[in-house]
């Protein structure tokens, strides 16, 4: 992919030739430089790829920008060069960035789980990208060794992993999925209720449970909250096997994340601390894996659902 600058990629816009344009660098993004840019007064959210991210199919991050645009869960889409993977978006006016602490209100909670629901479920083509997140995470093991960093709790990780992927082989219910759903990656307007989605860079075809288990567990999600996650979700009932499924996805899902973080550390451009990025996801972990019902979801995750509630 062609490495080209915030100059550059403005001037590849057609419709943007010999209008007022003034720009300036967007904060909070931990992988890709990003852009607030006003055209004439309009304003444009502007990504280029950092470095670090060859990993990225930026094709199939574009069809499920589309996707989250079409399914309104997401912002519209408007430009995407693909020799050097830029993508262009509205600016979403009026929405900040969800936090921690805003998945205890209400409005916000229920508006995330319909959203995901609504990117999942769009009736469209697929992604041209069928990816589990075992997959995700074996390559980050190998990334982040190369980087010259082995975990002192690898072993572990490496064999639960590995236990997870046996155990809900051929369970996967294959649809769109984000795969990467860091709070901020929320937006969420206060006057209209309205939530969006984004930053789809990891996209693919995958289980639905991967985003519930990953949101779960960045959001530090108690258990009446992972009921009620699954009941928004699931129309009302909570299904046993899918139960079991997201909550081992949460365990997964904090393992290819915290391989991914030692891979940054030793190949990012972005400033930010990766480390202790790896260490809020090793935290997590030593909690999860000590969970009692590890053996029971393994088991259940094998089996034929259930109701639970």
């Amino acid at each position: 992919m062609r490495k080209t600058t915030i100059d550059e990629a403005i001037a590849r816009v057609d419709d943007w030739k010999d209008k007022e344009i003034s720009y300036k660098p967007v904060s909070g993004g931990i992988t890709n430089p990003n852009f607030k840019v006003d055209v004439e007064g309009e304003h444009f959210f502007l990504k280029i790829p950092g470095a670090g991210t060859d990993y990225i199919n930026r094709e199939v991050c574009h069809e499920a920008n589309v996707i989250a645009d079409e399914s309104k869960a997401g912002p519209r889409v408007y430009y995407y060069f693909e020799d050097t993977g830029v993508e262009i978006f509205q600016w979403l006016d009026g929405y900040r960035q969800v936090t921690f602490g805003d998945v205890y209100d209400k409005d916000i909670f229920q508006s995330i789980f319909e959203r995901i629901r609504d990117f999942h479920h769009l009736e469209t083509k697929p992604l041209n990208l069928k990816q589990s997140i075992f997959e995700q995470a074996w390559d980050m093991n190998a990334r982040a060794k190369k980087g010259g960093y082995i975990s002192p709790f690898n072993d572990k990780m490496e064999y639960l992993l590995s236990a997870i992927e046996k155990a809900l082989a051929g369970s996967e219910e294959l649809c769109p999925c984000h795969n990467d759903f860091w709070t901020n990656n929320l937006m969420y307007n206060e006057e209209t209720n309205d939530l969006k989605i984004i930053d789809y860079e990891y996209a693919s075809m995958n289980d639905p449970y991967v985003d519930l288990g990953l949101i779960s567990a960045v959001n530090y999600f108690t258990e009446d909250m992972d009921v009620e996650m699954m009941k928004i979700y699931g129309g009302g009932k909570v299904d046993e096997r899918a139960f079991a499924r997201m909550k081992l996805n949460k365990i997964a899902c904090d393992i290819k994340w915290a391989y991914w973080a030692l891979y940054q550390a030793a190949s990012s451009n972005v400033e930010f601390d990766y480390m202790n990025w790896y260490g809020q996801k090793m935290a997590r972990l030593q909690h999860f894996w000590l969970d009692s019902r590890l053996d029971y979801w393994l088991d259940v995750a094998r089996e034929k659902s259930t109701r639970i509630s």
